[in-house]
């Protein structure tokens, strides 16, 4: 608690040192840069649906050849996915990005969010970037520019003992990580003397993916555009664990960020899963309940009924109900109803904290010492207008 203590916020969003983002949003097509003068080491985690986004297989391909990048170009209004010309049009997204920037196009990444199935309006994507004015340094601009159909923005700037991270993201639907339809970019400061910086990164990138954002759920769908990508211009040396450390808590807070702003979400959810005999366990039993249209559907009505969170639960692992504790907590007033101890039903006469905006589950199976937490949110009817309209 006194290391968080010590994490100083900031107001850069993704532009630390000397990264810089811009981007322009119009009724269809968003576009965003972010960029430094200098190459820069780079990591990233991509989705595992086994269909891929066009940008995603570009990127892939490229981080094979090379592992410093110097810029990134993402639009929203197209994923660019299940579309043969795809690939070509990620090339061309890349080459237009370098003209603007006045750098080579194999030393730029690109990832789109929107609708799959349709053709790329490349010529759209070149009008924006022509209108863009890369003079002005706006992590705002460019979170903006990849939002679909998120309503908040999504975007950290964190410091602890001399390192900086800074990021935004975008993805409210088809969050159900491995990872999510969101995406990540981060910057940062971070440097391993005597390293191989690259490796070292992406190493602990996979390691605060698998905290965070694989940890998150909305709807249970896994989108084809996942990814987080990670670029250090390494002008801070520090030690690995303190860089994991300010990692995986700017990750965390904006998993929670996506969760919070999920389509239609009315609650936001903090699910813990203690006492399991192995964290693998408790890993499977806490998605399940973050999965559950059941749980999120109660929540959104205020019903508690907490018997599907231990169907969620028991669904995936062999649980001792005699064993089971069970409470929910209000997160901002600290509140706390005990729901089951050692499987024995307390008598609840009040059932105001599910009225509570943010709520905290605690499912202790009290047969070891694994623990996992989640982050997900209610189930609402307009989840389902918002979907049903999209196009």
């Amino acid at each position: 608690m006194d290391e968080i203590n010590e994490i100083k916020s900031c107001n850069n969003g993704i532009c630390i040192n000397k990264f810089k983002a811009n981007g322009i949003k119009t009724e269809k097509y968003g576009v965003a840069l972010i960029w430094n003068e200098n190459l820069c080491d780079c990591a990233a985690v991509w989705t595992k649906n086994s269909i891929k986004a066009n940008p995603v297989k570009y990127d892939i391909n490229l981080l094979k050849k090379r592992k410093k990048i110097k810029a990134i170009i993402a639009n929203s209004g197209n994923a660019n996915a299940c579309v043969r010309e795809g690939l070509a049009d990620a090339r061309e997204m890349c080459k237009i990005a370098s003209e603007k920037l006045n750098i080579n196009s194999n030393e730029i990444l690109c990832e789109s969010t929107g609708i799959i199935g349709k053709r790329m309006d490349i010529e759209k994507i070149r009008k924006i970037v022509k209108e863009l004015n890369i003079n002005v340094r706006s992590s705002r601009n460019a979170n903006k520019a990849i939002m679909t159909t998120d309503t908040k923005f999504k975007e950290i700037s964190y410091e602890y003992k001399g390192i900086k991270i800074g990021g935004i993201c975008k993805g409210a639907g088809m969050i159900a990580p491995n990872m999510a339809t969101m995406l990540c970019f981060l910057t940062t400061n971070a440097n391993f003397k005597n390293c191989n910086n690259a490796e070292i990164l992406d190493e602990c990138l996979k390691e605060a993916v698998g905290e965070s954002f694989n940890m998150i759920s909305v709807d249970g769908c896994m989108s084809t555009n996942d990814c987080t990508i990670l670029l250090s211009d390494g002008t801070m040396d520090c030690t690995v664990d303190d860089f994991k450390f300010l990692l995986k808590f700017s990750t965390n807070e904006l998993a929670k960020k996506i969760v919070a702003d999920g389509e239609g979400a009315s609650k936001f959810l903090e699910i813990v899963v203690e006492g399991a005999n192995t964290k693998s366990k408790a890993n499977k039993i806490v998605m399940a309940i973050a999965n559950s249209n059941l749980v999120k559907s109660a929540f959104f009505g205020e019903n508690l009924n907490w018997g599907r969170i231990i169907g969620a639960a028991g669904g995936v692992a062999k649980i001792n109900f005699d064993l089971v504790d069970l409470k929910f907590e209000d997160i901002d007033n600290e509140q706390a109803v005990e729901i089951l101890n050692n499987g024995i039903i307390n008598k609840l006469d009040n059932w105001d904290i599910m009225k509570a905006k943010n709520i905290r589950i605690v499912l202790n199976l009290n047969e070891g010492k694994g623990k996992a937490t989640a982050w997900g949110c209610d189930l609402s009817y307009d989840y389902v207008k918002i979907n049903a309209e999209y196009n």
